[in-house]
């Protein structure tokens, strides 16, 4: 007799909670037709060369808008159309590989990138919230989604942010496959989520610009001293007795893929009566600057030097290499005036 009232009083309980369950009524939501798709396309460039490192995190990389792209959900519902309840959101993503930042879920999506996501939620509280999250209501107290509503237009997901992780340091760009990256849930019933109603899915794209630099550093060039007297009567030469300075320069180059060809130009004022020479303050001097190809123009576009490019030295690194000559002209075959002269220019580096 004892063991039957505890059964009796077990079964009592069960239908008790059953009852209770019935009651509330508020269970998941699902989109009609099936989980929606947000398909998100990314294009973009790392501006800065020196976020191209391991470890560099660029916050609000990139956004997604795909705004009008609605879907529809069903959700269960009290048969009682005068009861509301808040719609709540879970979103979570299925790639495991995943890197914490300081609390930030990354999600690796090659050997190279990860993103972090946040999600824009409809409703009453338009707001972006990390991911993963859950039971996050959208603010707005209805019966979207119940029976007879089911043509409401639902746009959580369509929305959002991405933040960037270096994995490792790439050259030139990376590709993003296409990739799932976030499953969006939602339910009328905090706690109880079915399939998801939308997941995002991410391709395309991140390059990063490319950058030179002269392991020297400023380069500055002595000419030496000369007469007056070793200009005169050569127009577009070489003083007499000149010396002309030879110089390799050496740039470090970064995020130069293979194949990609790096050239030298000469840019600064150039000397009013020679258009081939640099401006050093006289009107009767110049300086001509030429490589193993001829003259470097100052502020000519065609008039380049190709550089010899080595393999990759590290990750995303370079060398770039070519030897220039330097040298003084005259540029009017009249006497210069006495004096110290000096010139600027601008040695530039084009990528192609």
């Amino acid at each position: 007799m004892f063991k039957k009232r505890i059964v009796i009083a077990g079964v009592l309980g069960a239908g008790l909670f059953s009852a209770q369950a019935l009651a509330n009524g508020w269970g998941p939501c699902e989109t009609i037709g099936g989980t929606h798709s947000f398909n998100v396309t990314l294009e973009k460039q790392l501006s800065n060369p020196s976020q191209n490192s391991a470890g560099t995190t660029v916050t609000d990389f990139a956004d997604w808008n795909l705004g009008g792209n609605y879907y529809h959900a069903t959700c269960q519902c009290p048969d009682d159309t005068s009861q509301t309840a808040y719609t709540y959101f879970k979103a979570v993503s299925p790639i495991r590989d995943v890197i914490d930042v300081s609390g930030i879920q990354y999600y690796k999506v090659n050997d190279n990138i990860a993103f972090a996501a946040q999600v824009r939620l409809a409703g009453n509280r338009p707001r972006y919230i990390n991911v993963p999250f859950e039971d996050e209501s959208n603010g707005a107290r209805d019966r979207g989604g119940c029976k007879g509503n089911e043509s409401a237009n639902w746009g959580s997901g369509s929305v959002g942010k991405l933040s960037l992780y270096i994995v490792r340091p790439f050259v030139g760009e990376t590709d993003i496959p296409n990739t799932q990256l976030v499953d969006v849930y939602a339910t009328m019933s905090a706690g109880s989520y079915s399939q998801p109603v939308t997941s995002v899915y991410i391709s395309g794209r991140v390059t990063v610009s490319q950058s030179c630099a002269l392991d020297s550093g400023n380069l500055e060039i002595d000419l030496g001293e000369y007469a007056s007297s070793d200009f005169k009567d050569r127009k577009g030469a070489k003083p007499d007795g000149v010396t002309v300075y030879t110089k390799e320069l050496q740039f470090k180059c970064a995020n130069v893929s293979d194949g990609i060809k790096v050239f030298l130009r000469i840019e600064g004022k150039a000397n009013d009566n020679d258009p081939n020479a640099i401006d050093v303050g006289s009107p009767d001097v110049g300086v001509i600057v030429e490589s193993a190809q001829g003259i470097l123009i100052p502020n000519d576009a065609s008039s380049m030097q190709e550089m010899a490019v080595s393999p990759l030295v590290d990750d995303i690194h370079r060398v770039a290499k070519t030897k220039i000559s330097a040298y003084p002209i005259s540029t009017t075959g009249a006497l210069p005036a006495g004096g110290n002269y000096e010139g600027v220019a601008t040695l530039r580096v084009e990528v192609e």
